[in-house]
């Protein structure tokens, strides 16, 4: 099971994980991802994981659904605010979005990366 971890920490503890980040892609040109996804509060994880775009995720963690179409039905919304919901959860590391062939050309399959999530405060 994959846990994905939702920090709330300060700004000066997000700004040294992100320059740690950033020296290590200089040093050895890799990437690091911060522990998890940070924020600054509350409200900030609030205002990115909405009532709605929680559904969304749990949708296409427990459904499956072979198209952001696909999802959009599922949850009886319109495609265009599926679509923008959807990549505000690929943005922050929920979701990914897996390029497959479809019917009629390629098509995004919506993937969840995370079982569940935990809230940590810092």
């Amino acid at each position: 099971m994959k846990i994905m971890k939702i920090k709330i920490i300060s700004k000066e503890e997000f700004y040294g994980e992100a320059l740690k980040a950033a020296e290590i892609l200089d040093r050895e040109g890799k990437a690091r991802h911060l522990r998890g996804e940070c924020f600054e509060s509350l409200e900030a994880v609030r205002n990115i994981l909405t009532e709605k775009r929680l559904i969304l995720w749990r949708l296409i963690r427990d459904k499956k659904p072979k198209s952001l179409l696909g999802l959009s039905q599922i949850a009886e919304r319109d495609f265009k605010s599926v679509y923008r919901d959807v990549s505000i959860l690929v943005s922050v590391g929920l979701v990914t979005l897996k390029k497959e062939k479809g019917k009629r050309g390629d098509t995004r399959r919506p993937m969840s990366l995370a079982d569940s999530l935990r809230l940590e405060v810092a």
